[in-house]
């Protein structure tokens, strides 16, 4: 039996032996999707001539950014505030700062972003006076903000 059992072991060894002389096999590189983009609050302003409540040329190469990193968010809220300078009466104002806002969101409709996920906020002529007390003409405007959410918090 000691012999058997000896032949037997030392045809295992052998075998062993063989194998261990073999180099491993190549492995496939390990890929992995790519991370999203970090989703970080982000402001954008489009600016309008006096009176102007159109976008613009200029618009639209913003709203494409706004749309193109909304994407990289799976949930988001967008904030639009209008704005106006202080030249003619403050009911006007109010009222273009309004079409303004609302400009903006159809474009953002149009890029297939949510009406429900964009607040519409007219600030009339709210900060249309510099520290100096002359009128900012820089505040014919409209302002948008992309707010990233917790998924709890939009179903709420």
């Amino acid at each position: 039996m000691k012999i058997a059992s000896l032949t037997f072991m030392s045809a295992a060894m052998t075998a062993l032996a063989a194998h261990a002389d073999l180099p491993a096999p190549p492995q496939e590189p390990v890929t992995y999707d790519p991370a999203p983009a970090a989703c970080a609050t982000e402001e954008f302003t489009i600016y309008f001539e006096r009176g102007v409540t159109q976008l613009g040329d200029q618009a639209e190469a913003v709203l494409d950014a706004v749309a193109a990193d909304s994407a990289q968010c799976e949930y988001f809220r967008i904030e639009v505030a209008g704005h106006a300078d202080a030249t003619g009466p403050e009911d006007l104002n109010e009222k273009v700062s309004e079409d303004r806002a609302e400009s903006v969101t159809a474009a953002l409709e149009a890029r297939d972003i949510s009406a429900e996920q964009i607040a519409i906020m007219p600030k009339g002529q709210a900060r249309a006076y510099a520290a100096n007390g002359l009128i900012e003409p820089l505040n014919r405007k409209a302002t948008v903000r992309l707010v990233p959410v917790a998924s709890q918090s939009r179903d709420s």
